[in-house]
This record gives structure tokens, C-alpha cells and sequence, in this order.
């Protein structure tokens, strides 16, 4: 096959590839110029899922009619002149690819004025071509306005997300850029209703926006500087600590981006205070010398490395350590009680079980409730005699597992179970981009056992619940199920990533049974499809027969 040099639609195509992932990326790269030219107002329109309609405007410095036309053209930019200028990057964008990258790929309009007099130009450009270019009024700053998003490139076109999906991303970009540039006023507008508006403020307020008044209240601020380095912002308590990264944002010379050597330096910071597996919030801004880092590493620039990367890590270790000390808030853990007595006898109707086990009998000895253990006498198999000893060994019942199975199986099923109507309706407040994901996935939460509505921009009314789930558990399964919902899954995966969700955080919050509740607790473990295992895969029940308690004891055989 012969080599043959590509027309340069056919590069910018290409090439735009690389820098417009979607429409968020058209969002981030525009808002991101207008903060370069200096704006301090930004309002930012969506349509369609910004497939349709993105326009973005701004108070920045404009462009008079020639630079409007060298801004479409590829590798031309105001903001680095030569290589060397790369190891000092102070701007958002410095590659000189963004307009050109949306150009090709969109029907492209753009008013700019660098004049105070209303007096500007306007550029119309379709597939990177411009189509005319004329003068227009407009007061100091640009206007943006990109239509038909991948309108010529359908194999790009098709493996987007659905508009619902494709909104929720803008409002995470958004949400970060809030957080890293609170001098900013920045208004969202989609599909004409306005869904997001912030004034200038303090890091604090946008914090307090975008996490909550409880992070706040339990965050401990920061405040560090070494040699050239700067770190503000805030952690969250050990306490409000996540399965999941959601409520991380980590900002560098005001960009949001993605650290592992900061990361790592946050959590060994935090030591032995954070619980296995699970993730700490903060928002934190470090102020760096631009030679300390590099940007041009990612073509979405989300990555940085780091040139003084032990100062920088010794720094936040630190700092988050004094943060902490002599603070450490107290863990909870479920009360537990030993119960002893002789073995309880007690008649209960039987019940039909499915046939791929046996069932528990009339009768059942019970040796003792310790926490979330339950200690049962019994024959080597789990089919509980119906006469009083003597008995082969014991079991040994893991209740936590036995929960968790039962509310995994109660909801990995299609359908919405039985709810019940709360006396006072419960009112929660999400972040913008969790409060997205959660409005594009009303039916699904409800199946989970959770009727929640829409009320206001990012606030929620609980108005129904299943028997299964406590008041108390709604704010952190939303959490979860946001989470999960977040990933592109196909409709049983995502079912049954859901169930899983919340069965294991009803089980990290259960604090304990009463021996009624207990025994009732195996009945229902029993009637399941696998009484043996949690959803983990971890054993529910484990016998002890007698030579095993022998051998415990060092007891030789008879």
C-alpha cells in the first residue's frame, strides 16, 4: 500500500481528536481562554448536551479582526513565543490547538471586541473553513458559539454519551473550575434555565457550595508555605472519609489536575486516621513555581509531573499531619455483648425454602450473641437437629454477612420494591456534579429503594423508603450509588453494582441485632440463593466440628 501525505482537513480532524473528547472538553477549552484573556465574568450556555448549542461569553481583553482570524489557524497563540517559554507556563492554555481542534469538527461562530466603543468583528467558520468574517458590535470581550458538535465526523459522533451524560461532565468541569478560581463569576445556563451561578467569594464559600456545610464543619483548614511553595485550602475529617474519589479536587497554579505524588503525600499524610479502602475529601490550591512543574504532559493537560518533587511531598505531609494533631476524632464501633445461657429451645412454624439447601428445623440451639456474631450448636452440616444434644461442634455465623446477603438478593432484582411514605419528607443537598448524575437516574434510585424527587438546583426530597433502609443511611448511599451510576454500565451490570453498593454500606452502618432479631436474621439468610457467602464472596457461616475445637485446644483425638 502506498504512503500518501494527508490533507490538512483530514489532520485537523485528527488532530482535533485529540484535544475534544466531548463536550465538556469544548466547554473546559473555552472557559479556560476566557480566563486566560482576563475575564472575570463567564457565562457558559448549553443545549442539547452542548451537541446542539455550547456558547460561551466573557469580559476578557477580545481580539481585533486579524487576530480573530490567526486564532482558528493550529500552533497560533499570544502565549508562549519559543520551547524555553514551556518550562514557564503561567497560562491555561498554551498550545494554540483549541479553536482550531472545535473549528473542525463544528459550525463555529465568534463575536469578539477588544474595543470599549462596541466595536468589533464576527468570524463564521463550518468544518475549520471559514465561511465569512464581518464587523460586529459587541462590547470589550468574546462570544463563542459552537452548533452541530461532531456534525462531521459520525464515527465520532456515535460513541458519545447520551445529552443527560454529556451535561453532567460540563458541570463537573465547571464544578472544579469554581473551586480553582473563586474570584471568578461564572453562570451555567442549560437549555435556558440557569442551573449554576456563583459570585466572586473566598475559597471557603465555593467549598461550602460545592461539599456542603458539613464538610465545613468538620474540615480542618490549611495553611502552609515552604521556600517557593504555597498550600491552602481544606481536608475533611477522617470521619467523612469516601468509598470513592468523588470528593477530591486538587488544584495547581489554578489548575485542576491529576497528581499521584501529591495524592500519595495527602494520604500518607492522614496515616493511620483513614480506614482501609476508603478516601479522604479536601480541596486543596498549591502555588508553584512554574519551572517546579510540567503541563505538557496530557493534550487534555489533566496531568502534571513535578521537578522538586520531594520538597513538595515533605510539605503536604506535613502539613496535613499538624492539620490532625491532637485532634484525632474518636471511632465508632458497634457495642457488642456476650449472652450466655443453656441452649435456647424455641418452636417456629416451618417454612417453605428453596430446595438447594436445607432448612432450618423447629428447634435451635443457641450458645451466644457476641457484637455481630452469632454462635450456634449444631451437626456438621447446617440442618439444626430437632433434639437436645449431644451436638457435633458449632457454628459460627458472621450476622454483618448474613445482612448483606439478604439486602443484595432483596434488590439485585428489576423492580421497584415496596416502599414506605415518610411521616417528614427527608431534604438532601448534593454537590452540582453528584446532584447531575443522581436527576439522570431517578427510576434506577427508586429501585434501590429510595423515591427521590427534584428540588431545586442540586437538592433532593426523599419522600419514601424501603422497611430495609434507615433514615440514616439515604446521604451516604447517595453517595455510593453516584458513584456507580457515574460509570457506563449496561443495565444488569449497573443493577447489580447498585445492590452491591448498598448492601455493603448498610452493613459498614449496622450497629447490631437483639438474639430475636439474630435468629429471625438466619431464617431470612436461609431463604436466599447463597446462604453460604456474602455478596464479597466471604463465608456467612463457618462450622467448628469437634475435632477442629480439639485441635484449637491442642486436645489429642480419642
Amino acid at each position: 500500500m502506498a504512503i500518501r501525505i494527508l490533507s490538512d482537513e483530514t489532520i485537523n480532524k485528527i488532530a482535533a481528536g485529540e484535544v475534544i473528547e466531548n463536550p465538556a472538553s469544548v466547554v473546559k477549552e473555552l472557559v479556560e481562554n476566557a480566563l486566560d484573556a482576563g475575564s472575570r465574568v463567564i457565562r457558559v450556555e448549553v443545549k442539547g448536551g452542548g451537541f446542539s448549542l455550547i456558547r460561551v461569553s466573557d469580559d476578557g481583553c477580545g481580539m481585533d479582526q486579524e487576530n480573530l482570524l490567526l486564532s482558528l489557524e493550529r500552533h497560533a497563540t499570544s502565549k508562549i513565543q519559543e520551547a524555553k517559554d514551556l518550562n514557564e507556563v503561567v497560562t491555561m492554555g498554551f498550545r494554540g490547538e483549541a479553536l482550531a481542534s472545535i473549528a473542525a469538527i463544528s459550525k463555529l461562530r465568534v463575536i469578539s471586541s477588544e474595543s470599549e466603543k462596541h466595536q468589533g468583528a464576527e468570524l463564521v467558520a463550518e468544518g475549520g473553513r471559514i465561511r465569512s468574517i464581518t464587523p460586529a458590535a459587541r462590547k470589550k470581550g468574546t462570544t463563542i458559539e459552537v452548533r452541530s458538535l461532531f456534525y462531521n465526523v459520525p464515527a465520532r459522533k456515535k460513541f458519545q454519551k447520551s445529552p443527560g451524560a454529556a451535561l453532567t461532565e460540563i458541570t463537573k468541569f465547571l464544578t472544579k473550575f469554581v473551586l480553582a478560581h473563586p474570584n471568578v463569576q461564572l453562570r451555567l445556563v442549560v437549555e435556558d434555565k440557569e442551573t449554576l451561578s456563583v459570585l466572586p467569594g473566598k475559597i471557603q464559600e465555593r467549598a461550602d457550595r460545592v461539599l456542603g456545610k458539613e464538610f465545613l464543619a468538620h474540615a480542618k483548614a490549611v495553611d502552609a508555605s515552604d521556600q517557593q511553595c504555597r498550600l491552602e485550602g481544606f481536608i475533611g475529617s477522617p470521619l467523612q472519609a469516601r468509598s470513592n474519589r468523588l470528593g477530591q479536587y486538587l488544584f495547581v497554579n489554578g489548575r485542576c489536575v491529576v497528581c499521584p505524588q501529591i495524592t500519595r503525600a495527602i494520604y500518607e499524610g492522614y496515616g493511620t486516621r483513614l480506614a482501609t479502602r476508603l478516601h479522604p475529601t479536601f480541596i486543596l490550591h498549591f502555588s508553584l513555581p512554574p519551572e517546579w512543574i510540567d503541563v505538557n504532559v496530557h493534550p487534555q493537560k489533566r496531568e502534571i509531573r513535578l521537578r522538586e518533587e520531594h520538597v513538595i511531598q515533605a510539605m503536604i505531609q506535613k502539613s496535613v499531619m499538624e492539620a490532625f494533631r491532637g485532634n484525632t476524632p474518636p471511632k465508632e464501633y458497634p457495642r457488642g455483648t456476650w449472652e450466655f445461657s443453656a441452649p435456647l429451645m424455641f418452636q417456629e412454624k416451618k417454612e417453605e425454602m428453596p430446595p438447594v439447601f436445607e432448612p432450618i428445623q423447629e428447634e435451635l440451639a443457641l450458645i451466644g450473641l457476641f457484637k455481630h456474631y452469632l454462635l450456634v450448636q449444631g451437626s456438621s452440616a447446617f440442618s439444626l437437629p430437632t433434639q437436645q444434644g449431644p451436638y457435633e461442634g458449632m457454628f459460627l455465623i458472621d450476622l454483618k454477612g448474613a445482612y448483606a446477603r439478604i439486602l443484595y438478593e432483596r434488590f439485585v432484582t428489576a423492580g421497584v420494591p415496596p416502599l414506605q411514605t415518610l411521616m417528614i419528607p427527608l431534604t438532601i443537598e448534593l454537590s452540582p456534579p453528584e446532584g447531575e448524575v443522581l436527576k439522570q437516574h431517578l427510576q434506577a434510585i427508586k429501585e434501590m429503594g429510595i423515591d427521590l424527587r427534584v428540588f431545586g438546583e442540586h437538592t433532593f426530597i426523599v419522600d419514601a423508603l424501603s422497611p430495609e433502609i434507615e433514615e440514616s443511611y439515604v446521604p451516604g448511599l447517595l453517595e455510593e450509588f453516584v458513584s456507580v451510576l457515574d460509570r457506563n454500565l449496561a443495565e444488569k451490570m449497573r443493577q447489580k453494582k447498585l445492590a452491591l453498593s448498598l448492601s455493603s454500606y448498610a452493613r459498614s452502618q449496622k450497629k447490631g441485632w437483639s438474639v430475636v432479631e439474630a435468629k429471625q436474621l438466619v431464617k431470612e439468610l436461609m431463604k436466599t440463593s447463597a446462604p453460604y457467602d456474602c455478596p464479597q464472596g466471604k463465608p456467612t457461616i463457618i462450622h467448628l466440628s469437634h475435632d477442629a475445637l480439639k485441635n484449637l485446644f491442642q486436645r489429642p483425638p480419642p
